[in-house]
């Protein structure tokens, strides 16, 4: 085990622990207006204004990109300021609100991952936003879709946003060069097949695998358990130790230390760009810095299949607080529309995240991007085949953690995937239990 993973690995916990705490007591009962606002800091040109607190768990270029739509906003009008707090991914962010609604100072609206919003749901901490909507700003300014993510029991209270789902990337020239066609696999067969081939070129010099996993994520593997026909559950029932979600993880370790072909990579966007790997699954938000750092031309597909489509949706949405004042509440509301309407083309053009909102949809910049450039239309064709992720992923808060731990075992010492399948929904069991009375009062049908 490595130093990072370790260290990873108990942010998790801590994170987990403390979210589950959160989503068992919430904030039911407390009036509204009742939590102070977070501090911070308001220049002295906006300090008349009703100030809004953005919590942002983007980095580096996105969130450079996000200061410059959260500045055209306030040049936009003369009676909000919004104050971006930034916070190094998910996991600090997730870590830092859990803990604040212990001092009752929250921030007004936060960048929540497609998972971590579901908890606060359950805390009920998020403010149901379908009421906001009037004749001038309507549910139709999003993308139906991804609305409906967010939307539990006909009532919003996840805004699309920072929205993606994986995508298949290939090195074309690696690809070329071991004779493979200039295309993504159909199948994940195919790929394999593709690797047996593969085996023993070298690019530049040195040898090359097929693929490289990462140990950080499990959303990838979520979208294969769908393409073996298995998956994390059954609504809250749960199926990691089907015969299919065994079957997928199966498929991972014998492409990795059977065939050789495929490693646990520590850095995959890296290995991508510098050789070391002809192909990645990653993210569409990561296409713009793929695009600036390769010096290869390189390819983008459809994920493969192999009984079904397995593409999850993923990124991020914004959440309001629910224990805000009203004035605070409407402000940013305020912000909310100026980011649908303006800022969300910006945001696509930029950063690759797929557009999610009417203005971006029909903007002529992105249209010809899109064009120009045609991985990124191949990202949006993609969506028809996505779904979001099981429920169990999204609402028991330690599924993440024990899944991560059980791809590193299979990626990187090579456990049989039925064991460590069986043990994770073992252990599982004690926290699907816990969040089952919240979960059947506030979501299920």
């Amino acid at each position: 085990m490595t130093g990072t993973s370790f260290s990873r690995r108990r942010l998790l916990t801590g994170v987990t622990a403390a979210a589950a705490g959160l989503a068992l007591t919430g904030c039911v009962g407390r009036r509204e207006g009742d939590y102070a606002q977070v501090s911070g800091e308001v220049p002295a040109q906006f300090a008349r204004r009703e100030r809004v607190v953005l919590w942002s768990a983007f980095t580096s270029h996105n969130a450079t990109i996000l200061q410059s739509v959260i500045d055209g906003f306030n040049a936009s009008q003369q009676d909000i300021f919004c104050e971006i707090q930034l916070f190094p991914g998910y996991p600090a962010l997730d870590s830092k609100l859990a803990a604040s609604f212990a001092l009752a100072q929250v921030p007004d609206i936060v960048t929540l991952s497609d998972v971590n919003w579901n908890r606060y749901f359950l805390a009920e901490t998020l403010e149901p936003l379908s009421g906001y909507f009037d004749a001038g700003f309507g549910p139709d300014a999003f993308h139906p879709r991804f609305l409906a993510e967010g939307t539990v029991r006909g009532q919003v209270y996840w805004l699309p946003w920072a929205r993606s789902t994986p995508l298949f990337y290939y090195n074309k020239e690696i690809f070329a060069g071991a004779g493979l066609p200039d295309r993504g696999p159909k199948t994940y067969t195919e790929l394999r097949e593709w690797g047996r081939q593969l085996k023993g070129f070298k690019y530049r010099g040195s040898p090359v695998r097929m693929r490289g996993y990462t140990g950080k994520d499990d959303w990838y593997f979520q979208g294969s358990t769908w393409a073996f026909n298995g998956s994390y559950s059954d609504g809250m029932a749960p199926r990691l130790d089907s015969e299919q979600t065994i079957a997928a993880l199966e498929f991972d370790r014998a492409f990795i230390h059977d065939d050789q072909m495929a490693y646990l990579s520590g850095d995959i966007n890296a290995d991508f760009v510098s050789g070391v790997t002809a192909t990645i699954c990653n993210s569409t938000g990561a296409l713009a810095s793929l695009l600036k750092a390769a010096k290869f031309e390189f390819g983008a597909a459809f994920l493969p299949e192999q009984d079904a489509p397995g593409v999850p949706t993923g990124g991020s949405g914004l959440a309001v607080m629910r224990n805000s004042t009203k004035a605070r509440k409407q402000a940013t509301w305020e912000l909310v529309r100026y980011l649908a309407e303006t800022g969300a083309p910006e945001w696509s053009l930029n950063t690759g995240y797929l557009p999610v909102t009417t203005s971006s949809l029909n903007s002529a910049k992105i249209k010809e991007r899109n064009t120009a450039t045609p991985a990124y239309q191949i990202a949006q064709d993609q969506l028809g085949r996505a779904r979001q992720p099981d429920v169990m992923r999204r609402y028991v808060n330690e599924a993440i953690s024990e899944l991560l731990i059980a791809l590193e075992q299979v990626y990187a010492a090579g456990a049989d995937p039925g064991e460590v399948l069986r043990e994770a929904a073992r252990k599982l069991g004690p926290a699907i239990e816990r969040v089952q009375p919240k979960y059947q009062r506030l979501v299920a049908a």
